[in-house]
């Protein structure tokens, strides 16, 4: 059973995810409660750049965004291997520590900002993707909707992601079933795109569109 100071600690914590979300995500965070399965602390090495540059050749492949937000983009590893891969890419992200880490020639497209607030857009143009990885689990539950709707407002397009089972990680304050998330995105008139797998990301990840989103491929190819 919880003890009453742990009770303490997290009622604290979630008031603090509220109040100031910012101050959770410092270097002590990304340097020891981001890790992997192989305890790889989360940056700007090896591990990491291989799986995001992967991410991102496949993104432009099956996707083929020309403009991409990025939101909750951290030290921004796949908006730098967008960029890299020829595909216009920006990223927004609560944590100012975070985006101090984007690479020199990325820090122009680089913003400090809240899913909570309207998404920077790129002269007032919505983008043709908008990618949004392991990020609302982190919001408290009565701010996901809003999350969302501030997410369908900047694209028709959403490549998205959330922890369904990860309950032990601190700041993880609503893992919900990924069932719950398609609902949300549902109730804003996006849809399952069937016809494209985002397995890439994580078994959970799906990509949800509006009607209005262009095509993925030239007409004549979705035929064969």
């Amino acid at each position: 059973m919880t003890s009453e100071r742990e009770d303490r600690r997290t009622k604290a914590t979630l008031e603090q995810v509220r109040t100031d979300p910012a101050s959770l995500y410092d270097e002590t965070y990304y340097s020891h409660g981001y890790e992997t399965e192989t305890d790889t602390a989360y940056g700007r090495h090896g591990q990491w750049l291989t799986f995001f540059n992967a991410a991102a050749k496949r993104i432009k492949k099956r996707i083929r965004p020309r403009t991409v937000l990025d939101v909750g983009c951290a030290f921004g590893l796949l908006v730098e291997a967008l960029n890299d891969a020829g595909v216009d890419a920006r990223g927004v992200d609560i944590s100012p520590y975070a985006i101090g880490q984007a690479r020199e020639d990325m820090r122009d497209r680089m913003a400090e900002g809240s899913i909570l607030d309207p998404l920077p857009l790129i002269d007032g143009n919505r983008y043709d993707l908008v990618i949004c990885v392991e990020v609302l689990e982190h919001l408290p539950p009565e701010q996901a909707e809003l999350a969302v709707h501030n997410l369908c407002k900047a694209s028709d397009r959403i490549l998205f992601s959330s922890s369904p089972d990860d309950f032990e990680e601190p700041t993880h304050f609503n893992v919900l079933p990924t069932s719950e998330w398609i609902k949300l995105f549902n109730a804003h008139g996006y849809h399952l795109a069937e016809d494209i797998d985002a397995n890439f990301i994580a078994p959970h990840a799906f990509v949800v569109q509006n009607p209005n989103a262009r095509p993925t491929r030239p007409w004549y190819k979705r035929l064969f």
